[in-house]
């Protein structure tokens, strides 16, 4: 793994939120265990910017996140493709989080990806609004 930018290919990835990342940044067992499962399942680890941007806001300690970035597959960058769908798809979802819906987008851009999350509430809302319920494997750390 090494964290570089790229957009959607072959391979499933395992889509982190922020708690999942804040939870690597705790050394939480159960993530990790997700994480390395994942890895050898042969799923990309990636995470939105918007997600690396509320770890930095909320975590204990910035530089581990910091590290924990560099670390994985790939930070995947904001594109107008998903830009555009947020709005929409937080109305009709009653989700208030755009980094709960952009994870939710770019998990179900790339077929058989996961979502690893500490709050499987409002994911769950979100892939109800577009009729993904059973597309996309939600883990819980």
């Amino acid at each position: 793994m090494g964290s570089r930018v790229l957009r959607p290919g072959v391979a499933p990835r395992l889509v982190l939120d922020t708690g999942a990342l804040i939870a690597i940044e705790r050394d939480d067992a159960r993530a990790y265990q997700h994480l390395l499962t994942a890895a050898q399942r042969g799923f990309l680890i990636v995470m939105p910017t918007l997600v690396v941007l509320e770890a930095l806001e909320g975590a204990r300690a910035p530089a581990t996140v910091e590290r924990i970035v560099k670390k994985i597959d790939a930070e995947l960058p904001l594109l107008p493709a998903v830009t555009h769908q947020v709005p929409g798809l937080k109305r009709s979802s009653g989700v208030d989080s755009t980094t709960d819906v952009v994870v939710v987008l770019e998990a179900l851009a790339v077929p058989g990806s996961m979502i690893l999350t500490s709050d499987p509430v409002d994911i769950y809302r979100i892939l109800e609004a577009v009729a993904a319920q059973g597309r996309v494997p939600v883990l819980r750390v």
